[in-house]
């Protein structure tokens, strides 16, 4: 296993040097054909994929001047004969959380929520009092994964009702009762532990304050403004564009067809669907077109950080550094997917990566050995 993580950390730093001279080259404009045999990024992506172990994936880079590379290797199912092609959809897993956070400020920037107001404000009557930390954590605590509020995810409970319920469609009021009567990480605004049930509550107060379902909301809020013609939440029966998911479901080390489960098809903290191309929309609109988002609320967003380890995290979004400058963005792992998205800001540039499985092997994520390519060595 040591050796296998040099060998791959050395095929990968070549590809990345080569990425380096031959990227710009095949940067077009508005859009991409298919990688061909030469592509140098198809080739970095199916080693990726490969040393992975993954059945598939794809790549997108927005550049800075509206140009788009796409690359897809791998597969979409089980059936060899069809290859995987840029235009699948995948579920999106925690890039979901940069969406129900867009939506949250677009509320406050129209005066209907204040980010100080409590969210025991906005839950159903027969929770009060039985949500730790409710009726003191704000939405702002809540959109920083700063609330304290334990996460629904601990422990192997919801899982379980996923097993014996496998298409039930869940709806965020739904899991209210696995995030009530437990006890608080910590004190609100003290400190910073992702917690999934922060996302769920504020879509619980989101469909609240809208009052309408989460999907008719997301359309009208960020689907159709961003032209993300292929983004949805999840639904039965699963799209035709839809990438099978596989995941090692039952810990043999083997990957399983997954698809079929829903772990969170209408949740606000990882239900959205969606493409390498229209997550590169939502980059352009929330970004560079101020479509989603005024300047205001985008700084708020991305400079009100809290401590996060590694780097710090603002309204649902990952804040961090790296040799070429800051970083934004998130990642998200689904049932049978995984996904990263990086938005570069002093290089208007974003990374998009979406995979249909989780990976089986220790590797790096994709974003960090693109850097180099994309931008050249750090002075």
């Amino acid at each position: 296993m040591i050796f296998r993580r040099i060998e791959t950390f050395a095929v990968f730093v070549v590809m990345a040097c080569v990425l380096l001279h031959a990227m710009p080259v095949f940067a077009q404009q508005g859009k991409a054909s298919p990688g061909t045999a030469g592509d140098p990024l198809e080739k970095f992506l199916h080693q990726y994929v490969e040393h992975a172990g993954l059945p598939g994936g794809v790549v997108a880079i927005g550049y800075d001047q509206g140009n788009v590379r796409y690359a897809a290797t791998g597969y979409p199912s089980v059936q060899p004969d069809r290859g995987m092609t840029r235009d699948r959809q995948f579920y999106i897993g925690s890039l979901t959380k940069m969406m129900t956070a867009v939506v949250t400020l677009q509320l406050a920037s129209e005066k209907r929520i204040d980010l100080s107001d409590k969210i025991g404000k906005f839950l159903p009557k027969e929770y009060e009092g039985r949500i730790a930390n409710a009726d003191s954590a704000t939405i702002r605590d809540l959109l920083r994964n700063s609330s304290g509020i334990p996460d629904y995810l601990d422990g192997e409970f919801f899982f379980q009702l996923v097993g014996r319920d496998p298409q039930h469609g869940w709806r965020n009021v739904e899991l209210l009762p696995l995030i009530a009567d437990r006890e608080a990480y910590f004190e609100p605004g003290k400190n910073y532990a992702p917690s999934n049930s922060n996302f769920i509550l504020l879509g619980v107060m989101i469909e609240a304050v809208e009052g309408d379902h989460i999907e008719a909301i997301f359309n009208r809020r960020i689907f159709e403004p961003a032209e993300m013609i292929n983004t949805s939440f999840g639904r039965y029966p699963r799209p035709d564009l839809l990438a099978r998911g596989f995941d090692d479901a039952d810990g043999d080390g083997k990957l399983e067809d997954v698809t079929d489960y829903d772990v969170g098809d209408q949740l606000a903290d990882g239900g959205v669907i969606s493409t390498a191309e229209d997550m590169v929309k939502f980059a352009r609109a929330l970004f560079v077109n101020g479509v989603l988002l005024g300047p205001n609320a985008l700084e708020r967003a991305t400079t009100d950080t809290i401590f996060a380890g590694d780097g710090s995290y603002g309204y649902g979004l990952m804040i961090g550094s790296s040799d070429w400058g800051p970083v934004w963005g998130h990642d998200g792992i689904y049932f049978g997917y995984s996904a990263e998205f990086s938005w570069f800001p002093d290089q208007n540039t974003v990374v998009v990566f979406l995979a249909n499985g989780r990976a089986l092997n220790e590797v790096p994520s994709v974003t960090s050995m693109l850097m180099t390519g994309l931008f050249g060595k750090p002075e």
